[in-house]
């Protein structure tokens, strides 16, 4: 075992607050350096050490996984929503397997793709009919500000959303089964649609007319127009993500969150608010 564990163990062991907060303040400045020992830690054979070194580990994730969105907003051109979405959810929330669940996706559109295949008359009916149908994804009525709405590995673990990760659960989903989803941006109420067929991931996969898509904004004095129709971009989107989440952490007084989702917004708006 060498030297550098053997101090680690030690440190991790101290009574003395302020100590064990300077001593992991500074692993994770070393990063990746250290994951190698911290790793070996998380199987010693003291749980207050393992604890700690899992939370250290857990930190240096999410100071990584941030510093990749941050890279990824300002000097990405082609903007991966997919991955924006991950890099976010691993950086707010770093113990996640985020590759567990990029693997769970590649299972329901895989499974979706076959259903399709053995009958390809309405490709779409497939998509909506396994995903809130089989799984159960449907809109979270009851706790509709919970910031895990709007992540997406929350998301597919409680089955419940807001209209817009719904919508990209399907756009992501539908990807990988050969479907081309988009979203459709609409004020108070974030749709998809598979060509010129609209529907509602939140309420149940309904498929929408243009009308219905009018009476939404309608509740809302908006009139509808073609901007409205138009397929949004993937910064938009993402955009919209941030905002949903910063009012999520400001309900809840999550301010360090906060503090992070407004950083990422502010890089990808130029500093609007």
């Amino acid at each position: 075992m060498s030297s550098q564990i053997d101090a680690l163990r030690r440190l991790f062991r101290d009574d003395d607050p302020e100590t064990l907060g300077l001593v992991k303040e500074q692993l994770v400045l070393q990063g990746e350096g250290v994951v190698s020992d911290l790793r070996d830690l998380v199987n010693a054979d003291s749980a207050i050490v393992a604890a700690h070194a899992q939370e250290v580990l857990h930190a240096i994730a999410g100071k990584a996984a941030s510093a990749s969105l941050d890279s990824l907003i300002l000097h990405s051109t082609d903007f991966p929503l997919e991955d924006a979405c991950w890099l976010i959810a691993s950086a707010l929330m770093p113990w996640i397997d985020v590759d567990h669940y990029r693997k769970l996706l590649d299972s329901w559109g895989g499974a979706i793709r076959e259903l399709i295949l053995s009958d390809a008359q309405d490709p779409l009916s497939y998509l909506i009919d396994f995903l809130h149908g089989k799984l159960g994804f449907n809109g979270n009525t009851d706790d509709y500000y919970n910031h895990e709405n709007s992540l997406i590995p929350s998301v597919m673990e409680n089955r419940k959303g807001i209209p817009l990760t719904l919508s990209l659960l399907y756009i992501f989903v539908g990807s990988r089964a050969g479907l081309e989803i988009h979203g459709l941006n609409l004020p108070g109420h974030f749709l998809a649609r598979s060509g010129e067929t609209y529907f509602d991931p939140f309420h149940e996969g309904r498929i929408l007319t243009i009308a219905d898509c009018a009476d939404i904004l309608a509740r809302q004095q908006i009139e509808l127009n073609d901007e409205h129709l138009e397929n949004p971009e993937p910064r938009q989107i993402f955009a919209r993500l941030l905002a949903n989440l910063r009012h999520a952490y400001e309900v809840e007084d999550a301010r360090w969150q906060r503090g992070m989702v407004e950083h990422w917004f502010a890089l990808l708006t130029g500093g609007q608010k």
